[in-house]
């Protein structure tokens, strides 16, 4: 297992390089809100590299492994196509066909050359056919697109329309996937996947930063390039630790559909509360089925390594067991 304590240093300076970055915004605030959105975009992925550097986990070109997609492939895409979407607010069908691009081919990118979807020892030898290939990356698809709509739908929500409200609900919405982002990291971790699993914590890191440093700009904080990036890279994370590790379908999927529960304050009569009240609420109830995982993941954890212990009783053989062996 890493190191906690480098774990810790690698999430605080993550936490810490996209709360500064954020900081570049405040003088925009008011006449150009882009450059604000913009700073927030840009300090969650310097947050997550510099985290990264910290951890010694750094991608290799040309790319060879999943976190090298990943890093290299994966997460520079949906960075630029959130700040393409930033100068498309006239054209957000545009934005929003970009993005579903994304949703589309990101795990293909992540299972590029395995061998899931390629024949590696010869003809015929991936572990999926064809039609299994197509229904497996299009639920993971349509799993990545429907969950990313639903929370920039939350995002957008008019009600209740007081500024201050929307910036409270925008930043617990972020929090909330940095909370599922650091749970992920240590679910993969205990399943097997220890350098996937540091991920998780500078992913986890550069979204909450970002999220506490939104809380300071005047009116609205438009943080959805930030919930894509955050969407995007999670969806990533648990890709890799269920396919490369040992993350369970069952785990994987709790974890990434948890920041869902960010919905259940906007449910009548719960939404009449105050937002600064319904925004720890948010990040509670997200806490739960991620803590439940993580719970269930140290289980087996535990259980696997008391059966693969050796026994106190066992007793070391001797040379002349060895010699005597198959007589």
């Amino acid at each position: 297992m890493p190191d906690p304590i480098v774990l810790l240093q690698a999430l605080a300076a993550a936490a810490v390089a996209a709360f500064i970055t954020l900081l570049a915004g405040l003088p925009w605030r008011t006449s150009r809100p882009a450059c604000a959105s913009l700073a927030c975009l840009l300090g969650t992925s310097l947050g997550l590299g510099i985290g990264c550097w910290i951890l010694g986990v750094l991608p290799h070109w040309p790319m060879r492994e999943d976190q090298d997609r990943l890093l290299l492939g994966l997460l520079p895409a949906v960075l630029v196509v959130e700040v393409l979407a930033m100068f498309m607010s006239r054209a957000p069908w545009l934005a929003w066909s970009l993005r579903l691009l994304v949703a589309v081919g990101a795990a293909r990118l992540l299972l590029d050359g395995t061998v899931y979807i390629t024949d590696l020892a010869g003809p015929e030898t991936r572990e999926w056919t064809p039609t299994q290939t197509w229904l497996i990356l299009g639920l993971l698809a349509v799993g990545l697109a429907g969950t990313w709509v639903l929370l920039s739908l939350l995002l957008r929500r008019r009600v209740p329309p007081a500024p201050t409200d929307v910036t409270w609900r925008t930043a617990s919405v972020v929090l909330a996937v940095a909370l599922a982002s650091g749970g992920a990291g240590v679910a993969l971790m205990l399943s097997g996947y220890a350098s996937g699993g540091q991920l998780g914590f500078p992913l986890a890191g550069a979204l909450a930063g970002v999220a506490a440093g939104s809380l300071l700009l005047k009116g609205r904080a438009d943080l959805q390039g930030v919930l894509g990036f955050g969407m995007v890279a999670l969806f990533g994370l648990i890709v890799i630790g269920r396919f490369f590790g040992q993350l369970t379908s069952a785990h994987a999927i709790e974890l990434f559909l948890a920041p869902l529960v960010c919905w259940i304050p906007e449910l009548p009569y719960l939404r009449r509360g105050r937002a600064w009240l319904l925004a720890p609420v948010r990040v509670v109830l997200t806490a739960v089925p991620v803590t439940l995982v993580v719970m269930m993941a140290h289980q087996q954890f535990v259980a696997d390594s008391a059966r693969t212990a050796p026994s106190p009783d066992a007793v070391e053989p001797s040379l002349e067991d060895y010699m005597n062996f198959g007589k």
